[in-house]
């Protein structure tokens, strides 16, 4: 069977979170039941899990062949549970809220995310905002921002920008991993060197927002898969930098190191690496 082409996929995407972005919406208005899942950090809410489900009904729908991981459900087919796909197999990556503590709360910064791959390689992206209703967007031809009454928008970084020039957005340190000290002491160097620090909550968000020169580095640990991969692809598109690690040591792919940099130069890669102790 042919491939389907890389547009086709992103076109398919933009069209599936439109869909979902309105309900979404009117649902973080609400203050639903929260389970904790490692632990009183890490929380999941019924919409995650109904999003999800939506989501992988509508991919594995459009193409019964792919394998499906979902923050909330793991692996799966048409068929039920799998193991993961082979080499040459096209597969995704879906977060249906990433930001969920931002959601549950009322916060306004979270979004859905979701990355095809097919033999290793990035293919299509999206990550949607519903408060806004921005999407960021990339295929093998690019990397776009659509909001609404404007034209799409082709995403290019500013590979010379320098830290003073710009924000950088970034969850390190974190109670969630566990670090010396130090680790705040290097944060505190990283935000003197940049114009402003935020911590957001949403790292697909983040990897947007450098990608569309919102921002200009970020950089974390304890991220997966479905958190990192479609900010990546839109944001290498847009000609960012993106390094991953597992225990300071590079990881490929890169979308399943837990520790990240993205930057938007190497000025900016630099200050972030000295940050992260690497």
């Amino acid at each position: 069977m042919s491939e389907t082409p890389s547009p086709e996929i992103r076109s398919f995407l933009l069209d599936l979170v439109a869909e979902l972005g309105p309900g979404l919406l009117a649902a973080s208005r609400e203050r639903g039941d929260l389970t904790a899942k490692s632990s009183f950090h890490d929380v999941v809410t019924v919409h995650d899990e109904a999003t999800e489900a939506k989501i992988r009904d509508a991919i594995l729908t459009r193409f019964p062949d792919s394998h499906f991981l979902g923050e909330e459900s793991g692996w799966s087919t048409v068929d039920g549970p799998s193991d993961g796909p082979g080499d040459d197999d096209l597969y995704w990556l879906v977060d249906p809220i990433d930001g969920t503590s931002n959601f549950a709360a009322g916060w306004d910064y979270w979004c859905i995310s979701i990355a095809a791959v097919r033999g290793g390689e990035l293919r299509a992206s999206a990550v949607h905002q519903p408060l806004t209703g921005r999407t960021w967007s990339a295929d093998d031809n690019g990397a776009y921002l659509d909001e609404p009454s404007r034209p799409t928008r082709i995403l290019q970084v500013d590979t010379t920008v320098v830290p003073r020039d710009g924000l950088c957005m970034t969850e390190y340190p974190s109670v969630r991993v566990a670090r010396d000290d130090s680790a705040l002491v290097r944060w505190r160097d990283a935000a003197a060197q940049f114009r402003s620090m935020r911590r957001t909550g949403s790292t697909a968000l983040d990897l947007c927002f450098v990608a569309d020169g919102s921002g200009i580095a970020s950089f974390s640990t304890g991220t997966n898969p479905w958190d990192v991969a479609a900010g990546i692809h839109i944001l290498q598109k847009a000609g960012a930098i993106y390094e991953s690690y597992t225990d300071s040591i590079p990881t490929e792919p890169v979308w399943d190191g837990p520790e990240y940099i993205a930057a938007a130069s190497q000025a900016c890669l630099q200050v972030s690496r000295t940050a992260m102790g690497l």
